[in-house]
């Protein structure tokens, strides 16, 4: 059954009459002739009493007509759904990334991001960032915001945003009365650090930045567990200045005081794959941070 019969039959039911119908679309009579003869040899059944006077709807025609005008009302929301995800403009986004989005560059981004695109859905997957690079090869995320990484032909990047390193200390820490602290000052700390399976981004980082003679322990668990431990003084850890805003009870933050004391993001997504909606959303981040 072609959707065109169903309209055609719409049509000249709503005209009265196949003659004024025809002159609706500029098609011929014939056309609506056949269009109808063949609706009702599938149905089974005469949808229209055909006069010189006009066209009018049998019984039968009658029931099915108004199920007709549904059926074609929704089909046309079919179309504009499909219009829509085509280019971009509904649909989701499913973004993995290595922290969490507190900081005051990711809250902007999603902002004004959800106001220009509300009917686009966000989904955020937290991971290291092997698993969001694994993630992202394998279809589970549609682009990733991570440190940076090996160059690689397969992913294209820009960068997003820079996050000032801050040390995390028990309230009770000797070294809570500095307002700053150097790497020198940490040299017989242990540092606490989240660490999943065989993902060792996050302490490979920690090393190059505080050198790999550092005493590290590692914990597969959230960033809040970690602070629970370091304000019950089992060790220290470090944080990006938007955790440390946000406080956590019996832990105070200082700056690590060092040249190289940033954790730089950027946004990265597959460059053999992406569809309108990732598409739209890489280029709305790259738009953002032109702007910035």
């Amino acid at each position: 059954m072609r959707s065109a019969n169903l309209e055609y039959f719409k049509l000249a039911v709503e005209a009265g009459s196949l003659s004024r119908a025809a002159g609706l679309p500029g098609v011929r009579v014939s056309t609506f002739t056949r269009a109808i003869d063949k609706l009702e040899d599938e149905f089974g059944v005469t949808l229209l009493e055909r006069t010189h006077a006009g066209v009018r709807l049998t019984a039968a025609g009658d029931l099915l007509f108004r199920r007709i005008v549904t059926l074609l009302d929704d089909l046309d929301e079919v179309k504009a759904l499909c219009q829509m995800l085509g280019t971009g403009r509904r649909g989701v986004v499913r973004i993995g990334t290595l922290l969490p989005p507190v900081g005051v560059q990711f809250r902007l981004a999603l902002s004004v991001w959800k106001s220009k695109h509300p009917d686009i859905r966000v989904i955020f997957y937290e991971m290291g960032t092997r698993d969001l690079r694994s993630a992202l090869f394998r279809r589970r995320v549609d682009v990733i915001f991570s440190t940076p990484f090996a160059k690689s032909g397969a992913i294209e990047s820009l960068p997003f945003c820079s996050e000032n390193l801050m040390v995390a200390l028990s309230s009770e820490h000797s070294l809570h009365q500095y307002p700053s602290i150097t790497r020198g000052q940490l040299r017989n700390e242990t540092f606490l650090i989240q660490d999943w399976g065989r993902d060792h981004s996050v302490r490979d980082h920690y090393m190059e930045i505080l050198g790999k003679d550092v005493t590290i322990e590692t914990h597969p668990a959230g960033k809040q567990s970690v602070f629970a431990l370091v304000s019950a003084g089992y060790g220290v850890t470090l944080a990006v200045q938007s955790q440390a805003e946000r406080g956590f009870p019996g832990v105070i933050f200082r700056p690590l005081r060092e040249s190289d004391a940033h954790l730089p993001i950027r946004l990265g997504w597959d460059a053999d794959r992406q569809d309108a909606v990732t598409g739209r959303f890489v280029a709305f981040i790259r738009d953002f941070v032109r702007q910035r």
